[in-house]
């Protein structure tokens, strides 16, 4: 599984799980700058939750996921 920003090359580089964040703004996978710090924890802990879930979906070849 890979979370990324950058599923064209998840893609290529073989990656079945894309757990894909921020409608594929390009930031670190994460975090997002400019938000205030507890509000930034609830948004990561959404994304490992988002991560966990997609490691419990049975899938064939590459698979997006949004988060």
């Amino acid at each position: 599984m890979l979370v990324t920003c950058l599923q064209d090359i998840a893609i290529q580089v073989g990656a079945n799980r894309i757990l894909r964040t921020v409608q594929g703004a390009f930031h670190h996978p994460f975090g997002v700058i400019g938000m205030d710090p507890d509000r930034e924890r609830s948004w990561r802990r959404g994304a490992v939750a988002a991560a966990l879930k997609t490691l419990q979906t049975p899938v064939e070849g590459p698979t997006v996921f949004d988060f």
